[in-house]
């Protein structure tokens, strides 16, 4: 499967980016949701921005990585 890496430039400074991938006919498709760290700890609101970003790729199944400042 092709991989989509990040940076620490994916990263806004106190925030989480979702990054969603799906896999098609000659690449991936990807969507990124910057969430502000404090809602992010909201483990309610959790399931709402992944399926946001899910959203975005058209696929509600689709892995959600978590990226994180380093």
């Amino acid at each position: 499967m092709p991989q989509h890496k990040h940076t620490s430039a994916d990263v806004a400074p106190g925030t989480v980016t979702l990054c969603a991938t799906r896999e098609m006919h000659g690449g991936l498709k990807w969507a990124h949701l910057p969430v502000d760290q404090r809602l992010w700890a909201d483990e309610g609101l959790r399931d709402g921005f992944r399926t946001r970003v899910r959203r975005e790729v058209n696929d509600m199944a689709a892995a959600v990585e978590v990226v994180e400042a380093p």
